[in-house]
């Protein structure tokens, strides 16, 4: 396992715990979201999508490295990198433009997922 697959695994780790931890209310949701969640049912509901979305590419990572027996083909891998790739780079913008600093803080994170999602479609073989 490369270095940069053990930080990615950690920090979907991390995020899970994060979106858990809001959905719980542990952490306050004013500061994710650019602090626009008006109501306990949006909470629950783009939290809810945002744990599954991490669950899904950690579990992909997962496949990637072999750490579990992949269910999809190398090509699908590719695919999913490149559309996670995608959603982060559009993410770093939105994180950039958000009204916390936490979030704008987050873009490093989301910038750090593109490039690494990007690179390792890449050398993924067809």
């Amino acid at each position: 396992m490369r270095t940069w697959e053990k930080g990615m695994l950690i920090i979907v780790l991390g995020y899970c715990v994060m979106h858990l931890s809001i959905l719980l209310q542990i952490v306050p949701h004013h500061i994710v979201w650019g602090g626009k969640i008006d109501s306990i049912e949006k909470l629950y509901l783009l939290e809810g999508i945002a744990l599954v979305t991490m669950l899904f590419l950690g579990m992909v990572l997962a496949m990637k490295i072999k750490i579990i027996k992949p269910i999809f083909t190398a090509m699908a891998i590719k695919r999913i990198f490149m559309v996670f790739a995608v959603f982060f780079a559009l993410n770093t913008i939105g994180n950039l433009l958000a009204e916390t600093m936490i979030e704008k803080y987050q873009a490093i994170i989301t910038l750090f997922f593109a490039i690494t999602l990007f690179k390792s479609s890449q050398q993924i073989k067809s």
